[in-house]
């Protein structure tokens, strides 16, 4: 037994000896591929080409391969030159040469190493786009645009990534207007290789563009009615995806509803190609209470608290309602909103509210009561918000020191303004433009008279990535003996301050203005401010800005505008800008310095 054993060792030891002989040649091989572009003379990014040639090649995707042999090695090799050619053909390489090389180890290298040499030679041009629109496409403005921005142009190298992407943006045109039934029945790429040019051919057969069909709605808690103001259009209007998307935001910011989804019921398409729309709504909880709290250095700490109502009957009624409290100022504010008109933001708004204000010029207490109509008009091809209302106003004051007063008001008012901006909350280009004008008549439900304008412009434009200028104008005039009424009869809500955080910088809220002789301000009849600031942001949110504000209230035009300057710390809160600024009024003894801290957005 114990001679079997023996015999049975040494034969293994035989076996295991050119086993061991074999294994250098089991292992895996090292090598190391180089690319050489010559002749590049087209400002053809040669490290694209070298990406994409690299992922073409056999071998440089098996160099890690753990069974990677010498055998392998040269077949791969054999195979490179035909790669390479292959994957410079999608950027217009189609005449190009390679010159290979392999060097296998030796003594001083432990690593194959594959050399290749690569004469891309003359791009292929694009002499002829012939790109042909079957269909209701033809008469589509739209498709007209496409074609002339596509980014194959007659004249320029041929890349296939240029073509497949001018065949997504019509074939993603096509869905988006409504060409459900579009497609491609030619598409080719013709090449002349003799004369190194190219002929792109591409058939569009848009077929029949869809329509929007009837509309429906799954909810039962508003009429119907109420929920067509937010229709972004009208049945047998063209389908358009963009329309969809506004039907579904106009929806989601009704703040009627939790969740909007808007479907196309594709099954139930009309012969004349009408798509019926079918619209399921959840809604969001009946009531609300909004709480906010915040500071500003015209108000002080400041909140409110409030109960809103969104939807008090079948209608679509609103109640809103809120207390408000600062350091200066307290209040109550209820609106009763009724839906009017064929478009979302149009209403009926009937308001009653008190404010208590206290500053450093006057004493009021103010309550008002009356309608408003909002709605949207279209003037001179701008769409407009417009404000029309008349309200009654009961405002028992003091300004001053002695000068008291109780003014009675039933003044009717206009508002009309236009807003267009990249991002409502923290535009980067964009401008608002607001007039409000108001006036009353004596003996017709007030005490005096008088007519009054205010004009506001607001501009923001972007100068360089980081930085942006903003803008401000505002201008007010009111008309008072023209009318036989009485400067002194008019409520400290009615005169012009000057003077804070939106104003002119430097000086304290309502602090700029004419005097009484004992040199205290008692508000004007007219108002003049401008603003100039840059901002420069320098990390993520944050920015700096350097300002100059330009200003006052004044009865004459002879009365001298209050400057200040300053600089100022910004973050970009979802809410908009927090700005934390400190001017100099340098109209002032020894020009003293303000800190101002405000929060909103610039629009």
């Amino acid at each position: 037994m114990l001679y079997f054993l023996k015999q049975l060792i040494w034969g293994i030891s035989l076996l295991l000896i050119p086993l061991s002989l074999l294994l250098p040649a089991l292992q895996a091989e090292s090598l190391q591929v180089d690319l050489i572009f010559q002749d590049i003379t087209n400002n053809q990014s040669i490290k694209e080409l070298r990406e994409n040639a690299l992922s073409y090649l056999s071998l440089e995707q098996q160099k890690h391969h753990p069974h990677l042999s010498a055998k392998r090695i040269e077949r791969l090799h054999q195979q490179a030159p035909a790669e390479i050619q292959q994957a410079l053909q999608p950027f217009g390489y189609y005449q190009s040469t390679v010159q290979a090389q392999l060097i296998p180890p030796s003594s001083t290298q432990d690593k194959w190493r594959a050399v290749y040499t690569v004469i891309p030679g003359p791009p292929l041009i694009l002499n002829k786009i012939n790109i042909q629109l079957l269909g209701d496409a033809q008469q589509d403005p739209a498709f007209e645009t496409l074609l002339a921005h596509l980014p194959i142009k007659t004249g320029k190298i041929l890349h296939h990534s240029d073509y497949e992407k001018a065949k997504q943006q019509l074939r993603s045109l096509a869905q988006e207007r409504g060409y459900f039934d579009a497609e491609f029945t030619q598409q080719q790429i013709l090449i002349e290789k003799s004369t190194f040019t190219a002929h792109v051919q591409i058939t569009l057969d848009s077929q029949h563009r869809y329509r929007f069909g009837e509309v429906t709605f799954n909810q039962s808690w508003l009429n119907d009615n109420v929920l067509q103001r937010h229709l972004t259009f009208k049945p047998g209007d063209f389908y358009t995806v963009n329309q969809m998307l506004a039907l579904k935001n106009n929806l989601i910011g009704s703040d009627y509803f939790e969740q909007v989804d808007v479907e196309r019921v594709l099954e139930a398409v009309t012969e004349d190609y009408r798509i019926p729309i079918q619209i399921t709504l959840t809604p969001k909880k009946r009531s609300s209470y909004p709480f906010r709290i915040g500071y500003g250095t015209d108000t002080g700490i400041r909140g409110s608290l409030g109960w809103e109502r969104r939807y008090v009957n079948r209608r679509g009624h609103r109640l809103k309602s809120k207390i408000e409290w600062s350091e200066i100022r307290q209040g109550a504010v209820a609106n009763y909103l009724i839906p009017l008109g064929e478009f979302q933001e149009d209403n009926l708004t009937l308001s009653l509210s008190y404010r208590g204000e206290n500053t450093d010029t006057s004493d009021s207490q103010l309550f008002k009561i009356g309608p408003s109509l909002y709605q949207a008009r279209s003037i001179w091809g701008f769409d407009l918000r417009e404000i029309l209302g008349i309200e009654y106003r009961n405002e028992i004051y003091t300004i001053g020191t002695n000068e008291i007063g109780h003014s009675k008001l039933l003044m009717p008012h206009a508002s009309w303004s236009y807003l267009e901006a990249d991002d409502r909350i923290n535009p980067q280009n964009g401008y608002k433009i607001q007039f409000d004008l108001r006036g009353a008549m004596n003996g017709l439900g007030s005490n005096t008279s008088f007519l009054q304008g205010r004009a506001s412009l607001t501009v923001i434009r972007q100068l360089i990535e980081q930085g942006r200028l903003i803008t401000r104008g505002e201008f007010g005039y009111s008309f008072i003996s023209l009318l036989n009424g009485e400067f002194h009869d008019l409520p400290p809500s009615i005169r012009f301050f000057a003077g804070g955080d939106r104003s002119v910088r430097g000086y304290d809220y309502q602090a700029l203005g004419p005097k009484n002789p004992r040199g205290e301000v008692i508000g004007g009849k007219h108002l003049l401010v401008g603003s100039v600031e840059y901002e420069h942001r320098i990390f993520k949110n944050w920015s700096v800005a350097a300002f100059y504000d330009l200003g006052n209230a004044f009865n004459e035009p002879s009365e001298p505008l209050k400057q200040g300057p300053g600089l100022g710390l910004r973050w970009h809160s979802p809410v908009g800008p927090i700005r934390i600024d400190i001017a100099s009024a340098i109209n002032e003894r020894e020009t003293p310095w303000r800190l101002h801290i405000s929060v909103g957005p610039d629009l």
